[in-house]
This record gives structure tokens, sequence and C-alpha cells, in this order.
């Protein structure tokens, strides 16, 4: 091993570098198509956060109150019997929310697809309105992430500018 490594310096005639390719955003065309897409998705996201209402309102009108809570130790001052008010209130509380929530993304989303003007202002409904939606289970988190989605795919849109 008596020989020693040595590193020589390179010229190339011309610099190594590839030329620029334009890259295409992985967007909806900001300039002149009017964003459905993201209209739907934000109406799918509101049709499953008003399904999961549905399904919360109707535990607590229906199973909630019928349940044996047994393991649950009850604080002073409140009576046994009344635990499964106290419960089915709540989560009926929460459905009602996310009833709610989920109509107004559902409404907004509507009137997206209808093409009715201000896309602006129904976006940070749909934006507001998903972000609330986690109170009531979020459609269970699925609902409300598309929401948020859509409702940020539609603020982001340019409406396109008027040809003189």
């Amino acid at each position: 091993m008596g020989g020693s490594l040595s590193f020589h310096r390179t010229y190339f005639s011309r610099p190594f570098h590839t030329p620029l390719k334009v890259r295409r955003k992985m967007t909806q065309n900001t300039s002149a198509e009017y964003p459905r897409t993201a209209s739907i998705i934000a109406l799918a996201g509101g049709l499953i956060i008003t399904l999961s209402g549905v399904l919360l309102v109707a535990a607590s009108a229906l199973v909630l109150p019928n349940l044996k809570y047994t393991n649950i130790s009850v604080p002073q001052g409140l009576s046994a019997s009344a635990v499964p008010g106290l419960i089915s209130g709540f989560v009926g509380l929460m459905g009602i929310f996310g009833l709610v929530s989920g109509a107004i993304v559902l409404v907004s989303s509507v009137m997206l697809l209808t093409n009715s003007g201000q896309p602006r202002t129904w976006s940070v409904l749909i934006l507001v309105f998903s972000v609330l939606s986690f109170v009531g289970m979020g459609g269970f988190v699925v609902g409300a992430v598309l929401g948020i989605v859509g409702g940020a795919l539609v603020l982001k849109w340019k409406p396109p500018a008027l040809q003189a």
C-alpha cells in the first residue's frame, strides 16, 4: 500500500447544468376556469359533517339514555339517575352544533356551485364552519378536512381579468 491517492481537478468545456424547465403547478387553472372541483370537495365535506351531526343527535336521543352507567362515579350533589340525561344532552349539543356547521358548509358550497357571486365570502364561510365543526366531531375529521381543503382552494382562485 505504498501508493497515494491524488485528486485531480477536471475542467469541462461548458458548465454542467440542465436548462430550466417550466414547472406546472398542480392546482386549478387560476386564470379562467371557475373552481367547480373545489366546490364539490367542500360539498362532500359538508355532507359528511351533516351526517355525523345526524348520527350524534340520533345516538343522544335513542342510545345514550338507555345505557347503564355503572362504571361512572357520580359527583356529590348529583343523583345517579341524572347521568344518562347529562351525557346524552352533551352529545346532543355536539350533534346539533355539527348539524348547523354542516348545513352552513353545504349551503355555502351549493352557492359556489351555482356561481351566485361572492366566491370569497362563501369560501370564508366554508373555512370557518369546517374548522368549527371539530366541536361536533368534525364529520369524523374527514368532513372537516375536505371542507377546509375545498374552501382554501376556492379562496386561492383568482377570477379572470375583464378584457377590454
